[in-house]
Parts: C-alpha cells; sequence; structure tokens
C-alpha cells in the first residue's frame, strides 16, 4: 500500500486550532510541538473538553502555534500573543464565556498537569477515509481540522471505506521515519462542533458511531523518529 503525505498538523494547545506545516519533526514521544500545553477554566479548574461539555465549545475557534519551548495563541488567526498575555486573555474569555488559563503539560509525569487523555504518538488518517465520510453525508461539510491527525495520507479509494483501520499492527514508512499502527482512534462530539469555517453537524459523529463503530483514523507509535515532509511517500509493510 503506497501514498502520499497530503498535510501535516500539530496542535500545540489541546482543543484549539492547531497549525498546517510543511515538515514535522517526529520524535518517540510525538510531533514535536505537539499538544504541550492544555487549556482549564480558571474558576474551576477543570481541562477544556469540548468534545464532551458544551461549556467548552468555543474553544477550537482559537488559534495556537509553537513558538520555541512554548506556544503563542490568536483569536483570529493573525494577531499573537503569550498565554500569560492580559489582553489576550481577555478576549479569550468573552469568546469562550469563562476565564481559561493556559498551562504547560507535565511532560515529565511527576503528578503536575496532565492532558485529560494520553494516546498514542501519532494520530493518522487518510484521504480515502474523508471522501467514503463525504460519500456517506453529501450534505455535511467533511473537513480534515474535525478529525484533527497529524498526519494525513493521500492514498486511492479502494474496498475499505476507512483502509487505515487495516495499518494496525503494521509498520508505516514515511521516508526515514517508521510509525507502527496501534488502534482505532474512538470519536467523540469534537467532530461534530462548529470550527472557523465549519457548521456545527450532529450527523458526522451519529455516521461514524453506525457505520464504523465510533472508529475513524488510528493512532501510531513511533518506531523510528525523524523529520516528515509534506509530498513524502507512504508505504505500508
Amino acid at each position: 500500500m503506497t501514498g502520499k503525505v497530503a498535510e501535516l498538523w500539530r496542535y500545540p494547545v489541546s482543543s484549539m486550532a492547531g497549525e498546517r506545516l510543511a515538515q514535522l519533526r517526529v520524535e518517540a514521544g510525538g510531533v514535536a510541538g505537539d499538544r504541550i500545553w492544555g487549556l482549564l477554566d480558571a474558576a474551576t479548574g477543570r481541562i477544556a473538553s469540548p468534545g464532551r461539555e458544551k461549556h467548552f465549545i468555543g474553544v477550537p475557534r482559537a488559534h495556537a502555534k509553537a513558538v520555541g519551548n512554548g506556544v503563542a495563541v490568536s483569536l483570529d488567526g493573525e494577531r499573537w500573543a503569550g498565554p500569560q498575555d492580559t489582553e489576550l486573555l481577555e478576549g479569550l474569555s468573552q469568546a469562550f464565556g469563562f476565564m481559561p488559563v493556559l498551562k504547560p503539560f507535565d511532560a515529565f509525569g511527576s503528578g503536575g498537569f496532565r492532558p485529560r487523555y494520553e494516546h498514542a504518538p501519532i494520530h493518522l488518517v487518510t484521504s480515502a477515509a474523508i471522501r467514503s465520510l463525504e460519500r456517506e453525508l453529501p450534505g455535511s461539510v467533511i473537513d480534515v481540522r474535525r478529525f484533527r491527525p497529524n498526519i494525513l495520507v493521500d492514498c486511492p479509494d479502494g474496498f475499505d471505506a476507512i483502509p487505515e483501520h487495516g495499518w494496525i499492527g503494521r509498520e508505516i514508512r514515511i521516508g526515514d521515519v517508521v510509525l507502527k499502527g496501534r488502534e482505532p482512534c474512538g470519536r467523540c462530539g469534537f467532530i461534530t462542533i462548529a470550527q472557523e469555517g465549519l457548521p456545527v453537524d450532529v450527523e458526522i459523529l451519529r455516521t461514524v458511531v453506525k457505520r464504523h463503530e465510533r472508529n475513524f483514523g488510528i493512532y501510531c507509535d513511533v518506531v523510528t523518529p525523524g523529520e516528515i515532509a509534506a509530498g513524502a511517500v507512504v508505504t505500508v509493510g
């Protein structure tokens, strides 16, 4: 099975919109700069979970990008500020309906601030899977941003609606990088909520649950770290 890398993404602040890149550095623990910070409600201390709590439904409308060892955040994707910037936080609070706190995740597992969910390091989706869902939901806007993969692989349509589900336990070679499919990605309400240019659409989750047992895309472990560039050949062994 051969395809190519169509898009590369990372999401420096969990639950916020990510950044599309021409190249990613893949480390043993995942993409460098990916999901390194989290967002909480200052009043309750709860970590943002837009797919499960309406309270956080506005968070994916904000943007984040990695800057050095930290992050920058924006409401419109044009004006950026650091996560402690007072004006930025006030703007986010007005957009979200609560005062947010942005904090780096504890990378060393020493009991500090940890993500709500910790899956395999890399998330991968194929263009064939996106097209399958478009055929199943011709009236919906099916956009890769709803699914938040690190890697979108362009591959031809085949017998399987979601071909990457057949890559579990197999090696996925992308240039010098080697991944191994671990498990399907179970979906929540996040894929239905509105984002910039994307309307709310509850039928997307209903269809994924009904036709694909709630799964869409796969999580992968990193066997061999390295650099991945857009357009790189993808081979599944």
